[in-house]
């Protein structure tokens, strides 16, 4: 497996990275919903093939899982991302030392505001991002960066000096990637103290305000514009991390296509995928190494 360096952060990563927070029907994560011994003998397994970058969040509900694995191997061979959706500092740091306490781990390699969808939601929850600095200063977090789920976030990632890393919706089809039209549930999520309302909404009517990932095909406009903005931040030295490559499973019988498209871009240093079984693995490695 080929590794990479995620910008000017000196943090070498495998191209590919394993997810955790794979979207399920039920609401909930899918490798949540896994034991915690299948799951991490899954991580081991991708471990083994080559896959050092492991990606989860706060809302996950993963940590346990990723813990028993992380017990077989040493801390220091894993690059290990996590993620908050926290506004203030107070809360960014409750969350954060539950986050280091419940993986038994130290400090965490990259930390990322979760799902930022606007520049004002940005600035709602600089308190957050600033304690995630902070944290950074004190030696519990190696790089800092934003997970982005809307064209203003990622532009306004250019003006941010001290973000390291950005995870970015990139994929061939266009599909579920970052833009100015936001579903009903995508407006909602943006202000801060509507957003716990929406979370506590039944699954049925989430699924009824949000809009489905394959009917948010961007225009070929804003398809560029997304690729020119992410290689204006790649530019900057950030590390660019892609993510919804395969659609959360939509384009998987065109994984192949999907996964070289990105695998391709100057402006992606790496990208995660969320697999839930040896076989996923095994194929997508396969497909990164030619053999498939």
């Amino acid at each position: 497996m080929e590794t990479v360096e995620l910008g000017r952060t000196g943090i070498q990563v495998s191209q590919l990275g394993i997810g955790t927070g794979t979207a399920h029907p039920s609401g909930h994560f899918a490798q949540s919903l896994m034991s915690e011994n299948d799951l991490s003998e899954l991580l081991l397994f991708a471990f083994h093939k080559g896959i050092t970058f492991w990606d989860t969040a706060f809302q996950y509900r993963t940590y346990p899982h990723i813990r028993k694995a992380l017990k077989h191997i040493n801390r220091s061979d894993i690059i290990l991302t996590t993620k908050v959706v926290t506004c203030n500092e107070k809360d960014t740091r409750h969350d954060f030392h539950i986050s280091l306490e419940d993986l038994n781990v130290d400090y965490i390699d990259i930390c990322l505001l979760h799902g930022v969808r606007t520049k004002r939601e940005f600035l709602k929850r600089s308190g957050a991002f600033d304690a995630l600095l902070k944290l950074r200063q004190e030696g519990k977090i190696r790089a800092v960066g934003v997970s982005t789920h809307g064209l203003s976030a990622l532009q306004y990632i250019l003006d941010i000096q001290e973000i390291d890393v950005v995870w970015a919706r990139i994929n061939y089809a266009g599909i579920y990637m970052d833009t100015r039209k936001l579903p009903l549930y995508d407006k909602l999520a943006t202000i801060p103290c509507l957003k716990q309302c929406v979370k506590l909404l039944p699954t049925k009517i989430k699924k009824g305000i949000s809009q489905a990932p394959e009917k948010q095909i961007l225009s070929e406009n804003e398809l560029l514009l997304v690729k020119d903005t992410l290689t204006k931040i790649h530019d900057q030295s950030k590390g660019v991390v892609g993510m919804k490559v395969l659609l959360e499973g939509h384009l998987r019988k065109e994984k192949k296509k999907a996964i070289k498209y990105v695998k391709n871009l100057s402006f992606v240093d790496a990208f995660i995928i969320g697999m839930m079984d040896k076989k996923e693995i095994e194929e997508n490695c396969n497909i990164l190494s030619d053999s498939y």
